[in-house]
């Protein structure tokens, strides 16, 4: 999980909540910032975008909008290399990721002033990264008279998913994703995201190029380590491997010491931060040392044929600020190893925790005064997680506690068994249909305890009226909101949609679990829960953006409960978890700036015998250019005569 730097944040008065064991976000409390209000009006344009509909005075309810920078994919500190991130100082970026495909717009032969341009939107405006640029220069557009605005997705809105998944909709299933990259082949003394790091042995006060880049140890062909797998800047990872013993005696201070990657081991502060010389670098802006607290010393006991402290793990901890390492440090585990050891296994990790942006530099519009990554910026990234958070005790409150590993579900549980499955334990991916499962095994006895019983331990129920709904615990989810964005934020309620229940349906009733002796059969006990989440596309054609509509979580009864085998024999049974993603295929929309309104009133017969239309209290002309043609030549004819 990627860990951030501490901020320099004060929070007070603030709330924090677990989401079945799960960690989740501290929710800063109104002395230090302004909570947002509810609003119960409908949420369209998510945090990041710019409305491109006329007349809208809420962003919020903007339902034709466009976005960019989705690369800035963490809130409260700097995305590596995205230039259009607000957190980051793009002057120290030499290379910019993809802040998201923009618009084609045209090149002017006279480009107005910005401040025309707020109140005067000649949408597209400009050019940005496109072949006519090639041309700029040649060819150039002295007009645009075009009163096309763009081409958007029509919002359908937030259905209800009770209609929407019930027996008979018509809604599409699935399609597939397209996807987009830049390739760079540029160079640069800046590290930028998926660099090496340079580093260097400090030998007789002089840095000598004997390592070459920071490594971490990988596995290779038949899980054996391979020492020269580079680190890779911005870029956390985790590696096992197994290294085999030749011979422990003398490998034992050399192969396994844990002195080769930490003892006077240097990484350049800045890519290309040292000077190079004949045979070594030297210091010129400074170097960053690997430092360790405590260094434990690999040592071969003769007593005991044995190597003492022999490296077991390690991982480097990289603390950066954008384009800087700051520091180094390294925690690292060890194990006594004997002679008669013919290889042992390593786990080798690196991770980057990134500086957090100051208090001033947090607000509800930057949507980032919770230090959290995005599953996307706004719209949803395929395949990651999507988001999931509980509402606080109070409804009355406008944020939610969102939990961090994501909108989850039960795990498979060790060896397959649901008595150590965990109701957090699997992550869901956004538009990726998942399918969990685990058994457990009863007796004929035991499966009419655990149909029957009021209080098991392998259950969990929930107050339904004036009944209880009891079913297996592994089966539970307390998330009740997805985020609708991949950019949601916690703090505003609005931004999160909740997830319908069939429990809370008025035709729902609770059955009552019942042992059917003569067919040894347990009937009323929910086996299965699946989980439908409706999704779309929204926002610019050319840019468009994946977000949630509904979601829907219903707990089905299985016939299998049955037992078919002898009664003393352990029969297992199965319990899933399914989530399935329905794709709404949206409308398009060409949008247009409206016709300019008449500045002075006129008598309603002034182009008699002409057809004029009234619509919403504006005259519009509709004469047929035939018609004016005619009256044109009438006119002059007349003139001529006279």
């Amino acid at each position: 999980m990627k860990r951030f730097a501490p901020a320099l944040l004060v929070i007070s008065s603030s709330v924090e909540a677990s989401i079945d064991g799960a960690a989740s976000y501290v929710v800063p409390g109104n002395d230090t910032f302004n909570i947002v209000p509810i609003d119960t009006k409908p949420f369209f344009m998510p945090p990041g975008c710019v409305c491109k509909k006329s007349g809208v005075i809420n962003d919020k309810q903007c339902d034709q909008f466009d976005c960019v920078c989705k690369c800035d994919v963490t809130a409260g500190v700097c995305d590596l290399d995205c230039c259009c991130d607000e957190e980051c100082d793009s002057t120290l970026f030499g290379k910019c990721l993809d802040e998201g495909n923009i618009s084609p717009a045209v090149k002017m032969c006279s480009e107005g002033a910005s401040a025309l341009e707020d109140i005067n939107l000649q949408y597209p405006f400009r050019v940005s990264d496109s072949p006519e640029d090639q041309l700029h220069g040649l060819i150039c557009i002295e007009k645009d008279n075009s009163p096309v605005k763009g081409v958007f997705f029509a919002d359908p809105g937030y259905p209800r998913a009770t209609e929407v998944f019930s027996p008979g909709s018509k809604i599409a299933k699935p399609i597939g994703f397209n996807s987009y990259a830049k390739n760079f082949d540029e160079s640069y003394s800046t590290y930028h995201l998926g660099d090496k790091i340079p580093a260097y042995n400090l030998s007789n006060e002089q840095f000598v190029l004997t390592i070459g880049y920071l490594t971490l140890p990988s596995a290779g062909d038949g899980g054996r380590c391979i020492d020269s797998n580079a680190a890779l800047f911005g870029k956390s990872e985790s590696n096992t491997c197994s290294r085999r013993i030749r011979d422990l005696a003398t490998e034992c201070e050399s192969k396994f010491s844990i002195d080769r990657y930490v003892l006077d081991v240097f990484v350049e502060k800045e890519k290309g931060s040292m000077a190079l010389g004949a045979q070594e670098k030297r210091i010129r802006n400074g170097a960053v040392p690997i430092r360790i607290s405590k260094k434990p010393s690999s040592a071969w006991d003769e007593s005991s044929s044995s190597c003492t402290n022999a490296l077991k793990s390690l991982t480097y901890i990289v603390t950066y600020n954008q384009t800087t390492i700051l520091d180094v440090s390294v925690e690292a585990s060890t194990a006594d190893v004997s002679l008669a050891t013919k290889e042992l296994k390593q786990h080798f990790a690196i991770e980057f925790i990134h500086t957090e942006v100051k208090l001033s530099d947090r607000s509800h519009y930057k949507n980032n005064i919770i230090t959290r990554p995005r599953s996307g910026n706004p719209g949803y990234t395929p395949g990651k997680p999507t988001l999931g958070a509980i509402g606080p005790d109070d409804a009355s409150v406008s944020y939610l506690i969102a939990q961090k590993s994501g909108f989850t579900v039960m795990d498979t549980g060790a060896r397959g068994q649901c008595n150590s499955s965990s109701p957090i334990g699997s992550v869901v991916g956004f538009a990726k249909d998942m399918y969990v499962g685990c058994t457990h095994s009863m007796t004929s006895q035991e499966l009419e305890e655990f149909c029957t019983s009021e209080h098991h331990p392998m259950l969990t129920e929930q107050k339904i009226g004036n009944g209880l709904f009891v079913f297996p615990k592994w089966l539970e989810t307390k998330q009740e909101y997805l985020g609708i964005f991949g950019n949601a934020d916690p703090l505003d309620k609005q931004q999160w949609v909740k997830i319908e229940s069939s429990l809370k349906e008025n035709s729902f009733s609770v059955k009552s679990r019942r042992w059917l002796s003569v067919e040894n059969r347990c009937k009323g006990m929910p086996s299965k829960l699946r989980i439908e989440i409706l999704w779309t596309h929204v926002g610019n054609v050319e840019n468009p953006q994946a977000k949630i509509l509904s979601a829907k979580k219903t707990y089905d009864e299985s016939s299998l409960l049955r037992h078919a085998l002898m009664p003393n024999e352990k029969q297992p049974y199965a319990f899933t978890t399914t989530v399935s993603w329905t794709y709404l295929h949206p409308k398009r929309d060409i949008v247009k700036r409206p016709p300019p309104a008449l500045i002075f009133s006129v008598p309603y017969d002034v182009f008699y015998p002409f057809q004029m239309q009234r619509s919403a209290g504006r005259i519009r002309n509709q004469v047929k250019w035939t018609h004016l043609k005619h009256a044109m030549i009438l006119l002059i004819f007349t003139e001529v005569v006279r």
